[in-house]
């Protein structure tokens, strides 16, 4: 739970509170209304009678301050006018200030304030003190009421200001997301249209030598020239509607470009202890993924963790490929301009799982970052374009 977040539930009474404390005052204000009544009281009513059936409808309409703030800020005024009941209107004007505009408590607070001033507090104090007098009582619930409002309407600000944060952040996920896909999707273009292109010439080469492939093999052969030309096409019209306009897509990495990375990295600064087979032979959507999850880790390490060396272990098998880079957290670097959520690792775990791959990352107990990743090679992978060259070569 964030800062913020903390703030705006401590700020905020949670109905059962509020229904608890409301009671509470309820009850309080009751009991100093019935004494009040059946005490000698300044007032305009003399009998003690006509004051208890007054303190009793004061206390009756009480209820309602929720509903109705405003009527029922009306009838304890006049009560307060009357029988100089103070608790149900201090009740009342406080409701009328919590939950109606600041300008109609304001207008309400002054409408029971002058006939106040001049009417049953006139003969308890003296002329300078009898606007004065009823001020102060007053004010007590305009300004409580308006204190608690505030500090409302700030945890409500606050709580929209963090859902506004929460939607932000999940649009930009959404987004990074969105690119990887679209990235691993340019990535497999460029592949796939390779081999097409290889598929296509080949049957070409095989066309030309018609006179010694049997009719029926001809045949097979036109139809599949036609169709990879028609999916060559497809994939091309795909590309176009992928590739954004800020560049060209660089290259798919090979399986040289793994230690190529790791140097590029030794040469940033960052000391990486790799032990690493070979890629070579891994399908290519297998290869990339590694290339990728390999150079978020670097990067990871060399922005989170400057300075730090990195293990790095990058293990082949027949079915798998498991990758671990393994380095300590450090000290944190220097805020960067504009925001920093590991994206990266947003995108890697999209990638990870295109593949049907696991990616976790987290600390360890001795103070260290640590980020795996498993990802499954097929158990039939499609050759290599340079292994179909050489094929059909011979």
């Amino acid at each position: 739970m964030s800062t913020a977040e903390g703030f705006v539930r401590r700020a905020l009474l949670t109905p059962p509170q509020l229904r608890l404390l409301l009671a509470a005052g309820f009850v309080f204000v009751v009991f100093k209304s019935l004494r009040a009544a059946l005490t000698e009281q300044a007032g305009l009513l003399t009998s003690p009678a006509a004051s208890a059936v007054v303190a009793g409808v004061l206390c009756a309409v009480l209820p309602l301050c929720r509903r109705m703030p405003v009527p029922v800020a009306a009838v304890t005024g006049a009560g307060f006018l009357l029988e100089s009941q103070v608790w149900p209107v201090f009740l009342a004007l406080y409701g009328v200030t919590l939950w109606r505009p600041r300008g109609t408590a304001i207008a309400l607070t002054g409408a029971v304030f002058v006939p106040a001033a001049f009417g049953p507090f006139r003969e308890l104090v003296g002329m300078p003190q009898v606007v004065l007098f009823p001020c102060a009582i007053l004010a007590v619930p305009l300004a409580v009421g308006l204190a608690v409002r505030s500090q409302r309407d700030l945890a409500g600000s606050l709580a929209r200001q963090l859902e506004h944060l929460e939607a932000v952040n999940r649009l930009r996920d959404e987004q990074v997301r969105m690119a990887e896909r679209a990235r691993i999707a340019r990535e497999m273009h460029d592949v796939l249209a390779h081999r097409l292109s290889l598929l296509v010439l080949h049957t070409g080469v095989l066309q030309r030598r018609g006179d010694t492939v049997p009719e029926p093999v001809r045949e097979s052969l036109d139809l599949l020239r036609t169709t990879s030309a028609h999916a060559l096409d497809d994939l091309r019209d795909l590309l176009g509607a992928l590739r954004d306009h800020e560049g060209p897509v660089p290259l798919a990495p090979t399986a040289d470009d793994l230690p190529a990375l790791i140097a590029e990295s030794e040469r940033a600064g960052t000391r990486v202890r790799a032990r690493t087979d070979d890629l070579a032979g891994l399908p290519a959507a297998v290869r990339l993924a590694a290339h990728r999850i390999v150079q978020e880790a670097l990067t990871n390490a060399r922005k989170h963790a400057p300075g730090a060396p990195v293990d790095l272990t990058v293990t082949v098998t027949r079915t798998r490929v498991a990758i671990r880079a393994e380095n300590e957290c450090g000290a944190a670097p220097e805020r960067r301009d504009g925001p920093s959520r590991g994206y990266g690792l947003v995108g890697t775990a999209e990638r990870v799982a295109a593949l049907h791959g696991e990616l976790t990352t987290g600390h360890t107990g001795d103070g260290r970052f640590v980020l795996t990743a498993d990802l499954p090679v097929p158990v039939h992978p499609v050759e290599e374009p340079s292994a179909l060259s050489a094929a059909a070569a011979r």
